[in-house]
């Protein structure tokens, strides 16, 4: 017998390799922020943009979860020719996350002024603060491209993301040079700049798309007769994109802020721990964005068997998809071992030795952690795929902010092994979670075949 259905994987790769560009262009943005800032400004200012991102972090995947209701609903509609619905979803979805984003925008510049009172180091809070009161204005014009974006992957079509996303990513890369070390005229805006590059990069590429889409066969009747009347609206519909998005968002919260947390907690220790906890942070995440194409592609394809009542397909989907992530993520964590020491070399200048030895320490831990971090995001796909959300949200509670940042704290701050201890916590709370969101697959998937049969 086969380790993978020949027929699914190619399906899946069909369909996560455009998502996997697409978020490799996303992810590189902030990893390409962290490496030009650490080389440019030194690891103080990374400990600054470290800081910084686990605020808006927290709040941008709370808002993008809302979005990720949108696929599925527009996956199963497609599978049965369903136009007007998907119509509705896309104008439904346009509204709710508008909405989502300019909340979270107000919520961040709010609270910034409570970052002073968290026993963070002193000297990294100014440029911290001038580089989150110009990222949170960057929430609305991702919001919007989240829309077009979860539409167009929810069809389908992916590839026009993924040349919108990688040409952002250009945009970004060329501006922070420029806004940082004060190019071309403009003058030195150091960690101000970076976050500026990125607000316009995320401008830029919501209308990069909206072009491709409207210019798309497979998109443009979406895009011509889009709207936003009153008449075109129902209360069951915002309902339903409400009773899918919540819980997603908060499965979403509960991780990143998690990963937030950790940061905090890190810089109860030092400056130091900070720095070398973002350099691993931004590699982990840059495989983990990744993964997030087998999750994408397992939410439309189990989406799809859901829509056909093929519910063996179904789980023989997800099973296959759940082994490919598995794999890629096998490479993924040999690839940390074997670069460990050279890798946070990228991200700070050769005189932050200290940050470089901690960081080399995180990526060990990372290295293991990488298979439950690939099987739980790709099960969580599947599981959306499924419209199954709220118990994928409490597992994941339960799971990082029960079990890992109280034993973070611990070993951290109490046993005193700094951000070592944090990723050993971190590292068992990816573990549990994927091990009790594959169960939850599984017994839901067996259940659908057994009355069914």
């Amino acid at each position: 017998m086969k380790f993978l259905d020949q027929e699914y994987t190619r399906a899946s790769l069909k369909l996560a390799l455009p998502v996997m560009l697409t978020q490799l262009g996303q992810v590189s943005v902030n990893l390409f922020d962290n490496m030009i800032v650490g080389q440019l400004l030194g690891g103080e200012a990374l400990a600054s943009v470290a800081l910084g991102n686990s605020v808006f972090f927290s709040a941008f995947v709370f808002a993008m979860g809302f979005s990720y209701a949108i696929p599925p609903l527009v996956s199963e509609a497609h599978s049965r020719n369903d136009h007007n619905r998907i119509n509705s979803v896309f104008r439904h979805g346009f509204i709710v996350n508008i909405s989502i984003g300019l909340l979270m925008m107000i919520l961040i510049l709010l609270g910034m002024p409570l970052l002073y009172h968290m026993n963070q180091p002193a000297k990294i809070m100014p440029a911290t603060i001038q580089f989150l009161s110009v990222m949170a204005l960057s929430m609305i014009p991702f919001m919007v491209f989240q829309t077009f974006r979860e539409v167009s992957e929810g069809l389908s079509f992916t590839m026009g993301v993924t040349k919108a996303t990688i040409a952002a990513n250009i945009v970004n890369i060329i501006l922070n040079y420029v806004f940082i070390s004060g190019k071309m005229g403009f003058p030195a805006m150091g960690v101000r700049g970076s976050a500026l590059a990125t607000l316009i990069a995320r401008v830029f590429m919501v209308v990069f798309l909206y072009v491709i889409l409207y210019r798309d066969e497979r998109t443009s009747q979406y895009i011509k007769v889009f709207h936003l009347k009153i008449s075109g609206f129902s209360k069951k519909m915002f309902a339903n994109l409400l009773r899918l998005g919540l819980p997603t968002a908060l499965q979403l919260f509960f991780e990143v802020s998690a990963f937030a947390g950790a940061a905090f907690i890190c810089g109860l220790v030092s400056s130091v721990d900070i720095a070398a906890h973002q350099i691993a942070l931004t590699l982990a995440s840059f495989t983990f964005n990744l993964s997030v194409g087998f999750s994408v592609a397992s939410t439309i394809m189990v989406g799809r068997k859901l829509g056909e009542r093929d519910f063996m397909g179904l789980r023989a989907v997800g099973i296959n998809n759940l082994k490919i992530a598995f794999l890629f993520m096998l490479l993924c964590g040999l690839a940390f071992i074997i670069g460990r020491n050279i890798l946070p070399y990228f991200f700070v200048k050769d005189n932050d030795i200290q940050v470089v030895y901690i960081a080399a320490k995180l990526l060990i831990i990372a290295s293991l952690f990488q298979l439950s971090d690939g099987i739980q995001v790709t099960c969580l796909g599947c599981l959306r795929g499924f419209q199954d959300v709220k118990i994928p949200s409490i597992i994941t509670f339960i799971a990082y902010w029960v079990i890992t940042i109280p034993l973070g704290y611990f070993l951290c701050v109490v046993l005193k092994m700094g951000s070592v201890g944090m990723w050993m916590a971190l590292g068992l709370g990816l573990t549990i979670s994927a091990l009790f969101l594959v169960v939850r697959f599984w017994k839901l998937s067996r259940r659908k075949i057994s009355v069914n049969l």
